[in-house]
Parts: C-alpha cells; structure tokens; sequence
C-alpha cells in the first residue's frame, strides 16, 4: 500500500503506478493499493510529491513485490522531478547554455580590447609639467640609504629582520685619481659577465613619482643609481601611439620614456660617475612597441646611443670593464638588452642598434613567488626557467614576491639572505649570478 504523503500542486490529480509487467494502476485519491503481480519490481512514477510505501502485506495478506522496501528512514521516498511550470529544467539545456556561455567569454577576451578598458578606469599617475621639472632639478643623495647589516652570520638569512648598524654604505670606494670601474678597482680586470650587478625589477613603478597602487619601489631609479644599483629592468609600452614605461596596462606605473632615460644620462655624465657601466634590460609589454621605437626615443636623448656598447654578433667574449669605462676611441658605459620584443638574435635585426637579445645570453631563475618560502626551496626557486639552459654568459637572480610586498622584501633584500641565495644558486644552475633582480630596492642591503 503507497499513500501520498505531500505532492506537489496540491490539488488532486491521478497517479499512474506502473509495474515491471507494463500493466498500470490508476487512482484519482491520495491511496492506492498496489495489485500482486508477484513479477519483478515495481517502479511509482508521479508528478512531484512524496510517498510512504507499507510493503510488508497487503490488504489480502500476501507480500507486495519486490522493488519499494521499507528503508532504515522508515520507508520515505522522495520523487524528484520537473516541476510543470520549469519546462526547461533539463541537463542538456544546462550544459548548451553553460557551452554558449564559454565561447562568448572567450570570445570577449580574445577579441576585446579588455587592457584597455581597465586602464581608462585606472587614475593616470604621470606625473604633471611641475612634478617633471622638480624631478630633474631635485637634489639626489650623496650615498645609499642606511642600510641594515646583519650581525649573526650563521642564521642564514633566517632570522625576521637584520640589526641596524646605523652605518651610511658607500658604493664608490676608489681611490681619488685611481682607476675605477663600478666602484672598485679590482672590477676593471672583470669582463662584463663576470660583474655582479644589483638590479631594480620594474625600475619604472615606484611611489615617490609614477603611481599609488601596486609600485614595486619608494623611491625612483636615479636615487637607485646613486645608491649602486647598476642594472635597471623596465616594461616598455606603447599608449596612445607614444612609448613609455609602465606596468603592464597604460597609465598604471606609467613613467615617460625619454624623462626616465634623461634620468639615466644625467647620472652617467656627472663627473662623480664617470667610471659607472649601467646595464638597462627592457621588457617588451602592453600595446605592441618596437626595437625601432625604442630606439628613437633613445636617440631624442642627447649622447645616449653614442655611450651604447654594441656587442659584436659574432663574438661570445664580453669585454672588460676597463675597456668599457675608458673606450677605444669612445667610452661604452651603457649596454643594453630586451626581450619579449622582436628576435634580436637575427642577424641584423637589433644588434647593429646596440639592443642585444637578453635570453640569448642569459639564463634566469623562476620569478613569480608568492612568498619567501617559495625561494627558501632552492632546487625549484634557483632553476633555469627562461633562457639557455647551457651555454648561458650570464645568471639572472629573481630576489622578489609577487605581489610586491614591503615586508617581504625588507627580508630577502637583507645581506644574509642575499649572500645565501647566491650562493645556492650558483650551485644549482653551475652559473655565476650577475643581474640579482629586487623589489623595493631601499630597503636591505642590496647592494
């Protein structure tokens, strides 16, 4: 015996209770004795609603076939069907629409200008003809900011924060008169890939002058260039049809390219650092910018592409720094790379510009860790993950966590650290590092 329990409209409708043998029952009430068919099991099929099956006998005393059993739930069942009024309610129109639904996303962020979109709701930070000029006149610092050295030299880089020594580095340790090349004059007889430099990733987006939301950086890269860094990386971008450095979307860390590069060749030309090779790496990003394009920027540039060293295509051996700081018959203190841009490892394609193919000469570590443990496993964090993995003239260091954070970087900039990871690295890629890239370069001991 089956008694509806709650079905779904109220009102009374009939019910049809088929049995395995195809032959129906059909009642108009809310009960309805099953015949005994002694065949197989019996299958109740009703619009929505809820029954209560007594299988054990019938009203004649004969056991109710097989197939609607008493459950330990105590014989409940729950139909679960359509209602009438969802006609719709199907799998296949669930996943047709789910499909539909994909390919129009896909569609939309293949080929919908979507970078564009979120830089126009995204505030322009360049800054302003006033800020421009006070930029260029402003006073840059005599020496790097004080610097936090680390007093136990076996907590390998683990402990929170380094001691403050309340001591002022400075970069510039040569000789008054002597020969100097990049602060010391035992590098002279280093050749350029032997060098060690410190270098600022996204050089381009910092607080003090290009942008209020994610900067990678306080202070601006002519401060960074006084402090010692000498390898600056920065995202070229093309808006609006002019180039520019920002940070993947225009207007985002945006920094206008020829100020940026006047910034460089105002540190180059002041007498105090006329020994100073800078190393500039150049990541191609947003709007699709060219070699060339860059390259006219440069040249708007008075005397920059003539302090440009142009590495000859057919020769793997760098040359030394003192050949660089003094030039035959020219000085050569600025030596450039890319990449992300055009293959410049194509005969006559960018090298005859001075701008060298930087995968074609280095291999880099992994660079997208989220968090210092991340570069704590050294076998994973210090592997070759771009460029070749043999061959390679020079080792670039990824030192940074993405997003930027402030208090990370405190801790990975600090000198145990530092020097532990480089250590390591060197180990495990059986290369020396020379580019150690890292957020928030005023803060640590880098360099």
């Amino acid at each position: 015996r089956c008694v509806i329990i709650n079905q779904f409209p109220p009102a009374a409708v009939t019910h049809t209770i088929v049995l395995s043998d195809r032959r129906a029952f059909k009642s108009s009430s809310r009960s309805a004795r099953l015949p005994n068919t002694g065949k197989g099991s019996t299958q109740i099929v009703l619009v929505a609603g809820i029954i209560r099956c007594d299988t054990s006998r019938d009203a004649k005393g004969s056991t109710v076939p097989g197939g609607l059993q008493n459950s330990p739930r105590e014989g409940w069942y729950k139909m679960n069907t359509c209602n009438s009024r969802r006609p719709f309610c199907t799998w296949m129109v669930a996943g047709s629409f789910l499909v539909v639904f994909l390919a129009v996303m896909i569609m939309v962020l293949v080929f919908s200008p979507i970078d564009q979109g979120v830089a126009n709701l995204i505030p322009n930070f360049e800054p302003n003809e006033e800020q421009r000029e006070w930029i260029l006149k402003r006073d840059t610092p005599a020496a790097s900011p004080t610097v936090s050295l680390d007093t136990d030299g076996d907590n390998d880089g683990d402990a929170k924060l380094p001691s403050s020594s309340g001591q002022q580095y400075m970069f510039i340790q040569c000789d008054e008169g002597g020969e100097c090349c990049n602060g010391n004059a035992l590098n002279c007889d280093l050749r350029l890939n032997e060098m060690a430099f410190a270098t600022v990733h996204n050089a381009n987006s910092a607080r003090e002058s290009s942008s209020a939301l994610g900067y990678n950086h306080l202070f601006d890269l002519d401060r960074a260039l006084v402090a010692g860094y000498r390898a600056i990386n920065l995202d070229v971008c093309k808006c609006n049809g002019k180039i520019q450095f920002c940070h993947n979307f225009c207007d985002f860390g945006s920094r206008d390219a020829t100020q940026v590069l006047l910034e460089i060749m105002k540190f180059l030309m002041n007498s105090d650092h006329l020994s100073e090779v800078v190393v500039l790496i150049f990541q191609f990003s947003t709007g699709n910018p060219t070699v060339e394009e860059l390259y006219e920027v440069m040249q708007d540039v008075e005397g920059f592409t003539e302090l440009m060293y142009v590495h000859p295509a057919d020769s793997s051996e760098w040359p030394l720094m003192r050949d660089l700081v003094k030039g035959r018959p020219d000085p050569k203190r600025l030596v450039v790379f890319q990449y992300n841009g055009q293959d410049c490892s194509v005969a006559s394609a960018c090298a005859p510009l001075g701008i060298n193919n930087y995968f074609s000469y280095t291999a880099e570590t992994n660079f997208d860790f989220s968090s210092i443990e991340d570069m704590r496993n050294v076998e994973e964090s210090c592997k070759i993950t771009r460029g070749p993995k043999e061959g390679a003239t020079f080792y670039g260091v990824n030192t940074f966590v993405t997003p930027p954070n402030e208090d990370a970087a405190a801790f990975v900039n600090a000198l145990s650290f530092v020097r532990r990871r480089l250590n390591r690295c060197a180990a495990v890629a059986g290369l020396r590092p020379n580019f150690i890239l890292v957020d928030f370069w005023s803060l640590g001991d880098v360099p």
